[in-house]
């Protein structure tokens, strides 16, 4: 299901403020500009875009040609926050705060267990290796760079405790949780006759995609030696396996939908919890830099007990239609009633 990206989903969410609200909205075909008026108030918000560059995405406030769908308007420009760009400051932040975050090691020698290599500057799940059940299955540096060559962000690298769970990302307008997704790890049940070659090429070519041993597929890989899983394995009936951990990596198709996908209301009260207490010490944190409440996104993973280990944070995330009424109401007040 796709319900964030789909155009339509923040058009009829704005409407249906501005109906309710009695606002005038106006939007700019050229700039892409939304200009709200609202009791003698007035504000210019503006377009994000999601853009796919070389196969990888990444977010545009300019309508480019290689634009390939809307997240949403804001009323501010890109923002910049030092705990969104450097994963360790973030876990800095976290210690700091009483919050959870898994244990991290400067170099892959060091680590101790289940482990994954990431870049602490990496963004949307790239620059991450593994995971790796010891040193002695972590690439060396050379390979690595064979592995991926495009130059990398500034940033240094790091061993981080892998925690296998439930992927979570939340969505907050300043101390306010408003959306998240909650997502298993995609799997492949065996029947017990099919090879786990076979049973992962099904899956792929349902979304056009094939097993090759390229970067694409590095992680799926990874995560097939982490569970001793080989190619070549044939799984007993009814076994499940996990190819891959990263959020967002569903490896199944997705049509338009005009239902919300927010799983915020199903999660069990311990986990919200902990999404409510993120909140708190994000929320401050961002009010202290930018005075103002502002949209972020904390990805995180749930363990098996119901922790919820928290891992990145991203200053200018999409926008889930659902968080309108949270930046209207920073910005215009309540609505009066009638």
């Amino acid at each position: 299901m796709s319900y964030i990206p789909v155009t339509l989903n923040h058009f009829r969410a704005v409407k249906a403020w501005a109906d309710s609200s009695d606002a005038q909205v106006d939007l700019s075909v050229r700039t892409f500009n939304l200009e709200v008026k609202l009791r003698n108030r007035y504000y210019t918000l503006k377009p994000r875009f999601q853009v796919s560059n070389k196969g990888r995405m990444a977010y545009t406030t300019q309508l480019v040609k290689d634009v390939t769908g809307f997240i949403g308007w804001l009323p501010y420009d890109i923002l910049s926050w030092d705990i969104s760009q450097d994963k360790l400051l973030f876990k800095k932040f976290l210690k700091e705060a009483g919050l959870d975050s898994p244990a991290t090691w400067p170099s892959v020698d060091k680590a101790e267990g289940g482990f994954l290599v990431k870049h602490s500057a990496g963004s949307f799940g790239y620059q991450i290796s593994g995971p790796y059940r010891n040193a002695g299955e972590a690439p060396d540096a050379e390979a690595a760079e064979v592995a991926e060559p495009e130059k990398k962000s500034a940033g240094v690298d790091f061993a981080e405790q892998f925690i296998a769970g439930t992927n979570l990302k939340v969505w907050f307008w300043g101390a306010t949780a408003f959306y998240a997704h909650v997502h298993g790890y995609p799997t492949v049940i065996g029947d017990g006759v099919s090879t786990v070659q076979a049973l992962v090429e099904s899956r792929l070519a349902r979304i056009g995609k094939t097993l090759d041993e390229g970067e694409s597929n590095g992680n799926m890989f990874a995560s097939l030696a982490f569970q001793q899983v080989r190619l070549s394995d044939i799984l007993a009936k009814g076994r499940e396996i996990w190819i891959d951990f990263r959020y967002g990596r569903q490896y199944a198709s997705t049509s338009p939908t005009a239902e919300s996908d927010n799983d915020l209301g199903r999660v069990n009260a311990h986990v919200r919890q902990q999404i409510d207490a993120m909140g708190v010490k994000a929320g401050q944190e961002s009010l202290r830099r930018f005075k103002a409440p502002v949209l972020y996104s904390v990805d995180g993973v749930v363990d098996e007990a119901g922790k919820v280990w928290w891992l990145e944070i991203n200053s200018n995330p999409i926008l889930p239609p659902d968080g309108y009424p949270l930046v209207f109401l920073s910005l215009f007040g309540a609505a009066k009633k009638r």
